[in-house]
């Protein structure tokens, strides 16, 4: 009886996340200002950050988020939290996609998940985030 009822407590509170998720990333597409972009790579990488959720807590706008927002972060140095200094480039974008916990954009909270995704989906958020820097704020 008890096993049955930890797994209907983790069940609710599951559904209860997904049901949250959702409503954020519907609610931050809504009001999302969709930025120009000049080729499909980009607009896959749009796609993507959309798909995965990754606008829940990255801002397209300059917005502050749970994360740091996207708009002219490619190119960017960012302070991490040991103090040391990173150039927010092509490697660095991969590496926080598929490493999140390897290093720490000092003044956010480490609480991105680990994702699983194809070279060619890296390569378009990539580019995605490069054009967003190019935009104006």
């Amino acid at each position: 009886m008890k096993n049955k009822m930890h797994v209907l407590v983790g069940t609710i509170l599951i559904s209860m996340l997904v049901v949250g998720l959702t409503w954020i990333i519907i609610t931050v597409n809504s009001d999302m200002q969709i930025p120009d972009l000049d080729n499909a790579l980009a607009e896959r990488g749009l796609e993507l950050a959309q798909s995965n959720g990754c606008i829940a807590c990255h801002s397209l706008d300059g917005g502050i988020g749970i994360g740091p927002t996207w708009l002219g972060m490619y190119g960017k140095t960012e302070t991490l939290t040991d103090g040391s200094t990173v150039v927010v480039d092509e490697e660095y974008i991969i590496e926080s996609i598929v490493r999140p916990d390897a290093r720490q954009v000092e003044d956010f909270e480490n609480l991105m998940v680990r994702y699983f995704l194809s070279p060619e989906d890296l390569q378009a958020l990539v580019e995605f985030t490069r054009q967003l820097s190019l935009q104006e704020p």
